[in-house]
């Protein structure tokens, strides 16, 4: 009957058709859901793999005061095969991020512990300033601490080549690894534009404590300290030198406020970017 009847077979036709479409739409929205959730998960992983090396390098020469000095420097070398997805990149990240941020924290946190030492704070003090000998042991302080300088810039700058070395053999020649070397490389120049302002900025601070210390042995005669403790020159032209030292040497320490303040503004802004990339 259904065969002999033309609009039954014409209505079986349209509903087998509209069964086929329907099918066809579910497995088209099946691709297009699985599309869209692994292009979800690889932002993510990106962002997360981004995050990682930013918040890493921010830390990579800061100690935390978990570093643990009477014990030997740590030496840990983990060899990692090429990663082959985003989980193995992101956790050889984390080794090798581990890794050589130990070492240099480590590092740091020793020539710290040596600059704490040199009692910095007592440079300008009246009584370093009105004896010979007193002012003769500040100059090699002073001499100490530069040195001790140079030496963290080192450390900072052999733990950045150390880490760059160890993510390009991690990495690969992917785009993923691409994108990682992008980013270290980005954060790194940055960084160093900062580090040199600051260490610029500190060697300036000494060069300014030097001068007054030239002014002292010059003129020690003619200083005098008031019951409050400040100083009195004989000479106005002295007391103008040393003002004009001292008010320098504040101007260099409200830079160095501002570079510090600048080098968080920039990691804040990259955090950012980051965000925007996992949407």
């Amino acid at each position: 009957m259904w065969r002999a009847n033309g609009t039954a077979t014409r209505i079986l036709f349209i509903g087998a058709c509209a069964l086929i479409t329907l099918l066809v739409l579910s497995m088209a929205n099946d691709d297009v859901g699985d599309f869209i959730a692994q292009t979800s998960k690889a932002h993510n992983d990106a962002a997360d793999s981004r995050e990682l090396l930013l918040r890493e390098q921010q830390r990579l020469n800061q100690p935390d005061g978990s570093e643990k000095l009477d014990r030997p420097e740590p030496s840990a070398v983990t060899a990692l095969a090429p990663a082959r997805d985003a989980k193995s990149l992101m956790q050889g990240l984390r080794i090798v991020l581990r890794e050589v941020g130990d070492k240099s924290r480590y590092r740091q946190a020793k020539a710290q512990q040596r600059i704490e030492g040199l009692h910095l704070d007592q440079q300008l003090l009246p009584e370093t300033l009105l004896g010979p000998k007193a002012t003769q042991a500040a100059r090699r302080t002073n001499r100490e601490y530069a040195e001790l300088l140079n030496y963290t810039l080192a450390v900072k700058q052999a733990s950045q080549r150390e880490l760059a070395q160890r993510l390009r053999a991690l990495t690969g020649e992917g785009p993923d690894g691409r994108a990682i070397m992008t980013e270290f490389q980005r954060n790194l120049a940055r960084e160093s534009e900062e580090d040199a302002a600051l260490m610029k900025n500190r060697r300036a601070i000494i060069e300014r404590i030097e001068r007054i210390y030239d002014l002292a042995d010059a003129h020690r005669d003619g200083i005098e300290v008031r019951d409050d403790g400040s100083l009195a020159f004989a000479d106005p032209l002295v007391a103008e030198q040393y003002n004009r030292s001292i008010a320098e040497i504040g101007a260099f320490l409200q830079q160095s406020e501002r570079i510090d303040v600048q080098r968080r503004a920039r990691t804040q802004a990259a955090l950012k970017e980051i965000d925007r990339l996992r949407r």
